[in-house]
């Protein structure tokens, strides 16, 4: 049996030791603790918040379909994150969001700083050991923070490169405010007129008052954009980080009905 059927549901009666469960990805913060992030749980637990919000929905989010992104800050304030384990455990987390959602199981990647770099997918297969070996090996370096240029080739990849009639939901983690709020809103007011949405994610203790002040802004065919703010997104249950991710994207598809 493989690992997707594993996370959504089909039983099976083979048992497994944690030394040989695939679902896991674990990481050593120091020599004596190890942190394991069993994503097959991750994808329970997805799929309880996503019948709890069905409940009250249009629409029934067990069988939504959707293609899912992820745009990651690979400013220098970001380096501790990146080495430490966090990044990877948040990736390993978000990856059954795109396992549900998207037919390919593919979560699209992509990183920004100053500028930005469109990475591969994150799939099954590559998961464990993605920052390491994927993100970390980007050709960018760890620079300033600057969220217009990323957006834009979202934008040109689910408009232009691989265009598809069913909504992209992206994911959008960031620890500072940007500097190029100006060509920000102008990619945020275009993007309101495709099926698109972002749910910008802001992480630590800066203010995102440019984050913040989205849910005022005028000149967009709807509200495309949500917000949280999160101390740090691994001390989240599962249960509390996907209800937080996904809220506000259901609002946007439920309106849109």
């Amino acid at each position: 049996m493989g690992l997707f059927d594993k996370l959504f549901g089909k039983k099976t009666t083979t048992t497994n030791t944690m030394a040989d469960n695939t679902s896991a990805v674990v990481h050593e913060e120091n020599t004596a603790q190890q942190v394991v992030i069993d994503m097959s749980k991750s994808a329970e637990n997805l799929n309880n918040v996503l019948i709890n919000m069905s409940k009250s929905s249009k629409i029934d989010m067990t069988k939504h379909q959707a293609r899912v992104a992820l745009a990651m800050d690979y400013s220098g304030s970001m380096g501790n994150l990146f080495r430490n384990g966090s990044v990877q455990d948040v990736i390993t987390r978000l990856l059954p969001i795109a396992l549900k959602f998207d037919d390919n199981g593919e979560l699209e990647s992509w990183l920004f700083s100053n500028d930005f770099d469109s990475l591969k997918p994150v799939t099954i297969d590559n998961y464990k050991n993605y920052v390491r070996k994927i993100m970390m090996n980007s050709h960018m370096s760890m620079g300033g923070t600057n969220y217009a240029p990323v957006l834009k080739d979202i934008v040109s990849y689910y408009k232009d490169i691989e265009p598809s009639t069913i909504p992209a939901f992206i994911i959008f983690i960031t620890d500072g405010e940007n500097w190029d709020t100006d060509e920000t809103n102008k990619i945020v007011k275009e993007l309101s007129n495709y099926n698109m949405f972002v749910q910008f994610v802001g992480i630590g203790n800066e203010n995102f008052s440019y984050l913040r002040s989205l849910d005022d802004m005028k000149g967009r065919k709807c509200d495309n954009t949500g917000f949280i703010a999160v101390k740090n997104m691994n001390r989240m249950t599962d249960e509390e980080l996907y209800t937080e991710l996904l809220r506000p994207y259901k609002d946007w598809l439920n309106n849109k009905q």
